[in-house]
């Protein structure tokens, strides 16, 4: 509970305002309707009396409606300050979620389940602003009203007031036993929750997976089995409140009884008018909704404690010291582009030494390697699968950070560097292709927010997909699927390529870019590739030689090590594995075109 409260403390005094007014309106509405007890009590007081007349019980029942109406305004102002801040909180505290999770550096992702992320912006924050809402508002209302009404019950007749108020006493020791279980329970629905969402999220992006394997049986009897644990667990929570309410109704219940007893037998012995005791039996009424929203309100405490503690697994998480970046003001953009031109002024790439893991308790990736690329030379890398190149640019990019001392740009330390500098800077065209569900001039510009049409088409002809994008039936205007799935492999690649290219970067690795594409448009594009690499430095891994034989360094990568180097015509000369690699490759050339 004390992490539910300092989490939300810096956006309640944010809003501190709406949330005081709204209390202090509720205080007004709490007396209100103790005021309108009173009245009832004191028209039914006034029957059997000589002056009692219809225009006096008019004047009562205008003073009752009157309270009465001021009490409903009230309390729609109550609602509207109270709830309406929550709901901005509700909208403050998503973005700040969002905010770090686009902040972490890219590993947090790879132990994460994109479902269980979901769950924690979305219904996880549902379950903290309804503290903030409902929670609030049910909690000091019954802060509130026990005190007038105990004082205006006092008033009328002590003895009675104890004699009902007894069995109250017993509501903490109700509310301690039930608010643990709940707490506990609801902590086990939430993360089952995350289960279902990571695997519906999973499934719905891998459905054509599914399909080609014909798993949508095995799918969804894994589905059901998951549904059927979370309805146990929610069965479970439900069984805990299914007796928690119950208990607070028969507390309640316990009071009527004892007030009908001791209340009527002092109205018999004239120690209270039957207007009193109509007054006191009102407010005793008045308390029964409060005592079960002190329950409501705990099972809502317990529930945001259980959600902010899921919350604050990502919030309290600290980027790594890559992504810490103070220096640069990411929506500040012509600081960043200075900054961008001060971090990368050239383009000189430089490893030295450089070994690397994903992490402690897993193998290097990389094994000491010395590379120097000068500015605005080409580095071609190749090498079989899992040797280590897709690891390289990552490094470059600072999607991961490289160890202290091992990879300079420009002979600055990379971790120097201001990371968002850093990137706007370097162009990288991943071996997974991403396009975001956006137009494809969105995705083209994606990164360059600020691209003119003319600047998209420029970029999307040197991708040599700018004819391809202008048979769509909306050209440029065309919105993209989920992942560009309107798309073939090879459009994706240009288009991602034609995204590096708009934002004119100074180093710009290609990361097996051109694999999904054929033959004679892999050549077209190396072709317009090379004249627009020209000053600039760039790094490109390839599968086939083709792609990087015009490189000015070539290094063949095997198991995490350089095991060759040298310009291609030297590497040929050599007759090691490049050469191995480029035979193979003629003769697969060979028999498809035969």
């Amino acid at each position: 509970m004390r992490n539910l409260i300092a989490s939300l403390r810096p956006y309640i005094m944010q809003h501190r305002g709406r949330f005081i007014g709204g209390l202090i309106a509720l205080l007004i509405t709490n007396y209100l309707a103790v005021l309108v007890a009173r009245f009832a009590g004191q028209a039914a007081d006034s029957i059997g009396k000589p002056e009692a007349t219809s225009h006096v019980f008019f004047l009562h029942a205008v003073w009752i409606l009157t309270a009465a109406l001021f009490a409903g305004l009230f309390r729609y102002i109550m609602r509207y300050w109270i709830v309406g801040a929550s709901r901005d909180i509700e909208f403050e505290f998503r973005n700040t979620i969002f905010d770090k999770l686009q902040r972490l550096e890219p590993s947090f992702f790879d132990r994460q389940r994109t479902g269980d992320l979901m769950s924690k912006a979305t219904n996880d924050v549902d379950a903290v602003r309804a503290v903030l809402g409902p929670g609030i508002l049910q909690f000091f209302n019954s802060v509130f009203l026990f005190p007038i009404a105990l004082w205006r019950m006092a008033a009328i007749d002590p003895t009675l007031t104890v004699a009902t108020m007894v069995p109250l006493g017993v509501l903490p020791f109700i509310m301690n036993y039930y608010g643990n279980r709940v707490h506990q329970r609801f902590k086990m629905v939430q993360d089952h929750y995350s289960l279902i969402s990571a695997m519906v999220q999973e499934n719905l992006a891998g459905v054509r997976v599914v399909k080609a394997f014909v798993q949508e049986e095995a799918q969804e009897n894994q589905f059901n089995g998951l549904n059927q644990t979370f309805i146990t667990l929610n069965m479970d929570l439900a069984k805990v409140q299914a007796a928690f309410y119950p208990m607070l109704r028969a507390v309640g219940g316990l009071s009527v009884v004892v007030l009908l007893w001791v209340g009527g037998t002092h109205v018999i012995r004239g120690q209270v008018s039957l207007g009193e005791l109509i007054e006191f039996s009102l407010i005793q009424v008045m308390l029964f909704w409060p005592m079960m929203a002190f329950g409501w309100t705990l099972s809502l405490l317990q529930r945001g404690a259980a959600s902010m503690d899921r919350i604050n697994t990502v919030l309290h998480l600290r980027p790594s010291f890559s992504e810490q970046d103070s220096e640069v003001d990411t929506d500040d953009e012509p600081a960043l582009q200075a900054a961008a031109d001060v971090a990368v002024p050239e383009g000189r790439i430089e490893m030295r030494n450089l070994t690397f893991r994903y992490r402690e308790d897993l193998p290097d990736v990389l094994h000491d390697i010395n590379i120097t690329v000068p500015a605005g030379d080409r580095l071609g890398i190749v090498g079989p699968t899992g040797s280590g190149k897709s690891t390289l640019v990552s490094l470059l990019a600072r999607l991961y950070p490289a160890p202290p001392g091992t990879l300079f740009i420009d002979g600055r330390d990379i971790l120097t560097l201001p990371a968002a500098a850093l990137r706007e800077r370097v162009g990288l065209v991943m071996q997974e292709t991403f396009l975001f569900s956006d137009t494809i001039a969105g995705n083209i510009a994606f990164g360059a927010e600020n691209a003119t049409a003319e600047e998209i088409r420029g970029a999307a002809t040197k991708a040599h997909i700018a004819g391809e994008i202008d048979d769509f039936p909306k050209g440029y205007d065309t919105i993209l699927g989920e992942r560009g799935i309107n798309l073939s492999g090879g459009q994706k690649q240009r288009v991602a390529i034609a995204r590096a290219l708009i934002r004119d970067p100074r180093i710009i690795a290609f990361d097996d870019a051109l694999s999904a594409v054929d033959t004679e448009t892999e050549e077209r594009i190396i072709e317009s590739l090379h004249r627009e690499l020209h000053g600039r430095t760039a790094v490109i891994i390839a599968h086939r030689i083709s792609a990087v034989m015009h490189c000015d360094e070539i290094i063949v990568l095997d198991d995490g090590r350089i095991e060759e180097r040298g310009t291609h015509a030297e590497l040929l000369a050599a007759g090691g594995l490049y050469a191995d690699l480029f035979e193979k490759q003629l003769l697969t050339e060979a028999v498809e075109a035969g």
